[in-house]
């Protein structure tokens, strides 16, 4: 993702430019959509639809991004990834609290949205979804705390320094687990990549 781009169409959309906020989702949605699914991993994508949270996650950040204060990509995604966070917990928490009736239930899919509009064809987009399961899986493969500071620094982009603050450690011990956890990540693609 390029930063400044994303950063000026952020600009751009805040300022009411047609068409600047359907690209600010476009560019950030992979990235925000492989966090997310992180985030609820295996046994709660069984559950729920990780599109359906993003869609969440964009529709809530729509409503508040005049309120949103920073203008550079680096805090966009980590305020998406607080918003898709809170999303996904507070969808948790409801199906863990109510035996929910299906036919109750109405899919984010029947909401028409611009943002769900930019897709491309289905066939790239099913290249894409396959890309971004294989690389769920081996993140999902890492122990917990290489896949936190993945999680932490390449989606949320979170500094160095704040990734310490968040896991206790200091900004140089937060870039040494980054390190060994992006050479684990490395290991498992080249050995998926074998013949």
């Amino acid at each position: 993702m390029d930063r400044e781009e994303t950063t000026a169409l952020l600009r751009r959309a805040r300022e009411g430019v047609p068409d600047a906020l359907e690209g600010l989702y476009e560019r950030v949605a992979p990235r925000l959509l492989s966090f997310i699914r992180l985030r609820m991993g295996r046994t709660l994508r069984a559950r729920l639809e990780s599109r359906d949270i993003l869609q969440a996650t964009f529709l809530k950040s729509f409503e508040h991004l005049q309120s949103f204060e920073q203008s550079d990509a680096a805090s966009l995604m980590a305020w998406l990834s607080r918003i898709a966070e809170n999303e996904i917990r507070d969808r948790a928490d409801h199906q863990g609290r109510q035996c929910r009736n299906a036919r109750l239930e109405v899919p984010l899919e029947t909401v028409h949205t611009a943002i769900a509009a930019g897709v491309g064809s289905a066939l790239s987009q099913v290249v894409l979804d396959e890309q971004a399961e294989r690389l769920e899986r081996w993140l999902e493969d890492l122990d917990e705390r290489h896949r936190e500071v993945i999680i932490l620094r390449s989606f949320q982009e979170l500094s160095f320094k704040e990734i310490g603050a968040r896991l206790g450690k200091s900004e140089d011990a937060s870039r040494m687990l980054y390190a060994r956890a992006m050479a684990a990540l490395t290991m498992r693609v080249m050995a998926n990549a074998r013949p």
